[in-house]
């Protein structure tokens, strides 16, 4: 473990040095052109939660106050797009004063102009949180067995050259990191190689190459490597209406031999049809379906239906969201860390604005998700919903009050997993943008 919290150090400390630098140069480089903006904010957030460790039985209940400074630093110009937004996060028990705590989110995003023709990209996301419920841009990443705090880190470096007007080759790393600083769970760190190449031979036909390499480590769990790609053949008959094939494949090999032998190494093979189209100018449609094949080196196989759809329209007052897939699935890097899942979700999203400064808005998902892992023997079956609803209302252009109910339940075969959660949420956000 003191392995990978050294490397959590590093990198943490290798972001943060990084930031500086990159704020300091392009400040120091401002242009009479670069626009500059940073917004001050601060929320104070009131929390009731009627299962605060998600427990299937003897749920206890908890008002949680969170007060929340941040500050977001954008700079822009032809060459240079940077954003840096910091929000520490500072939680309140009331009846349970010994879970206070202090949250942390930082983000970082920068793409840089270094030639005409090549653009470097570098992104960052480290939280640190109690809550056992992991969220990312509204969608459910992990839930966790219990309210303890955990360290998460995502970032992703790359550079891209354009010799083509949608001609492209990248080049790339990513690194993933989960701790939570005890004994109880699988801290886990990932790294990421990989290459991007897109070629189109005229308006009509284009190829498209995905090639990566990632090795994994696990603080009790088993290492691995994993390789693989795919190629994706291109048809266009209306620039906005694309036909495309797809074929991805993985290849999965555990570290140690004794226990690959016991879990089972195996390669994925998925063949995918699909169709991307404008149905109009604010409306798109995705509709993906194919098969996968996942074959175990004891000579065991696994396979089924993949699908993938996407259904997004706007209009003056509305945004309509609707989404599904299916298929082959993997779940490491989470509480559990199951190995191979397979999958069905479906979920909506929709708001609505009222009036000028009041719009409602509601969301739903639906997952399940067979964890078969690597060996039968680990097999599991959970049931996940979710559901909110609730309404924003804007007083002048920096104040802000909303107000959001939230359900989520779990039916699970291990009957330790299973919970239901209901939570209220009353905010209130100022934040006033500065603009240099």
């Amino acid at each position: 473990m003191w392995m990978l919290k050294n490397r959590l150090k590093r990198h943490v400390e290798t972001v943060v040095a990084l930031t500086v630098i990159l704020v300091l140069s392009s400040w120091s480089s401002v242009g009479a052109d670069m626009t500059k903006t940073v917004t001050p904010r601060i929320s104070l957030e009131e929390q009731y939660d009627d299962n605060i460790d998600l427990e299937p039985d003897n749920e206890e209940s908890d008002w949680i106050t969170l007060v929340s400074p941040g500050v977001l630093l954008e700079l822009e110009d032809h060459d240079t797009r940077l954003s840096l937004d910091y929000e520490a996060g500072f939680s309140y028990y009331r009846d349970n004063p010994s879970r206070d705590s202090t949250r942390h989110l930082a983000e970082i995003a920068l793409d840089q102009d270094v030639t005409s023709h090549t653009t470097l990209h570098i992104s960052d996301r480290f939280s640190r949180s109690e809550d056992p419920i992991v969220e990312d841009e509204g969608m459910i990443e992990d839930i966790q067995t219990t309210r303890r705090t955990f360290y998460r880190n995502t970032g992703e470096a790359s550079l891209s050259y354009a010799f083509g007007v949608e001609d492209e080759l990248r080049l790339g790393y990513r690194n993933r990191y989960v701790d939570d600083r005890s004994s109880e769970d699988d801290d886990s760190e990932g790294n990421e190689a990989f290459l991007g190449l897109d070629k189109w031979f005229g308006p009509r036909f284009g190829v498209g190459i995905t090639p990566f390499y990632n090795t994994n480590d696990f603080d009790q769990d088993d290492d691995f490597d994993q390789y693989g790609g795919g190629v994706t053949l291109n048809y266009r008959w209306r620039p906005d209406k694309r036909l495309y094939v797809r074929y991805d494949f993985l290849d999965h090999d555990f570290d140690d031999p004794a226990t690959a032998t016991e879990r089972n190494d195996y390669q994925v093979h998925e063949e995918t049809l699909g169709v991307d189209i404008a149905l109009g100018p604010h409306t798109n449609l995705l509709l993906e379906g194919g098969y996968y094949l996942q074959d175990f080196e004891n000579g065991d196989t696994n396979d089924g239906i993949s699908y993938s759809t996407d259904f997004a329209t706007r209009t003056r007052r509305a945004t309509v969201t609707l989404r599904g897939s299916g298929g082959y699935g993997e779940d490491y890097y989470s509480d559990d860390d199951l190995g191979s899942t397979e999958y069905q979700e479906v979920g909506a999203s929709a708001d609505y604005q009222l009036l000028e400064d009041l719009s409602v808005f509601a969301s739903g998902s639906y997952r399940w998700e067979d964890f078969y892992g690597a060996d039968s023997e680990e097999d599991r079956e959970d049931d996940l919903w979710r559901a909110s609803m609730g309404f924003s209302f804007s007083a002048w252009r920096w104040f802000t009050f909303s107000v959001e109910g939230i359900h989520t339940e779990r039916d699970s075969d291990d009957p330790d997993r299973d919970f239901k959660d209901n939570r209220a949420v009353f905010r209130i956000t100022a934040a006033y943008p500065v603009r240099f």
